[in-house]
């Protein structure tokens, strides 16, 4: 039996995730919109009216006359982008207290909205983002990637295979059976939801140290509950979002930070897991 159950993050539905926006807009006293595309901000004027609203604006000539009532506008050079299915295009980000909305746009085409939800990384982002943004320390700030089930696989083998550390919570069993052929390193532990025959087998012909009974991640898939596991290696951590055999999408974060991070919280539970022998 699972100890904790947790919502990690969200992708919606295009129209779905903008009634969400607004939602939470209303509901917050202060926003911060990073590379928001000008038409969305003309939209939600009247409920951002009044509020504590940051916008970051890497526009030379600044905002329209229209938009520069709303609050403090904080000029930066960096560039926020993503890696949408092989693509890089635009990326806007909403922080709220608790909660980041990620809007994948080119245009006036809106190609996706996610949202994340787990309260650790929200704050880390947050504060990470605004260094970058102030300090301009890069011209381009892309760490994100979403990958088709087939794409996101092959990068999730390829980093495997270059990494002296593999942590795994959570991942679907066809990938774990996967991702195990592509190990190079003894380092490898692997948290899964249940104990089980099967990941007895993999602690054994693999080397890799399996514990089971710890945690229920889950994610919303267009208004779905699915399943969410994790794969932090090296220089990079992977989300994938599935159900039984089936996976919806899955995304990496390259960010020395995430990976890290992911790793020593990986630890945290692992001690608190049960052993399998």
């Amino acid at each position: 039996m699972a100890l904790l159950e947790l919502q990690v993050d969200e992708i919606f539905d295009i129209d779905e995730g903008l009634v969400a926006i607004r939602r939470e807009i209303e509901k917050n006293k202060s926003i911060e919109l990073i590379n928001i595309p000008l038409k969305l901000i003309r939209q939600w004027h009247p409920q951002l009216a009044g509020k504590k609203v940051t916008i970051y604006n890497n526009l030379i000539d600044g905002l329209p006359e229209d938009l520069r009532d709303l609050g403090r506008e904080i000029f930066t050079a960096v560039e926020m982008k993503g890696t949408f299915y092989g693509e890089v295009i635009e990326k806007g980000e909403i922080f709220f207290k608790n909660r980041i909305f990620n809007i994948w746009y080119q245009d006036d085409t809106i190609h996706n909205i996610g949202s994340i939800t787990y309260r650790r990384c929200v704050k880390c982002i947050q504060a990470m983002h605004r260094d970058i943004l102030l300090k301009d320390e890069m011209p381009v700030l892309n760490i994100m990637t979403l990958y088709d089930a087939e794409q996101g696989m092959q990068a999730i083998f390829d980093a495997v295979e270059r990494s002296s550390r593999v942590r795994m919570v959570n991942l679907p069993k066809v990938l774990v059976r996967k991702i195990v052929t592509y190990l190079e390193t003894d380092d490898v532990k692997i948290l899964c939801a249940r104990m089980s025959s099967q990941a007895r087998q993999v602690s054994s012909e693999h080397h890799a140290r399996v514990s089971g009974g710890l945690l229920n991640v889950y994610s919303r898939f267009k208004g779905k509950k699915i399943k969410s596991g994790g794969i932090a290696l090296d220089d990079s951590f992977f989300n994938v979002d599935y159900l039984e055999e089936k996976i919806y999408v899955i995304r990496s974060i390259v960010w020395p930070r995430c990976p890290a991070c992911m790793s020593d919280f990986y630890e945290l539970g692992w001690r608190a897991s049960r052993r399998i022998r």
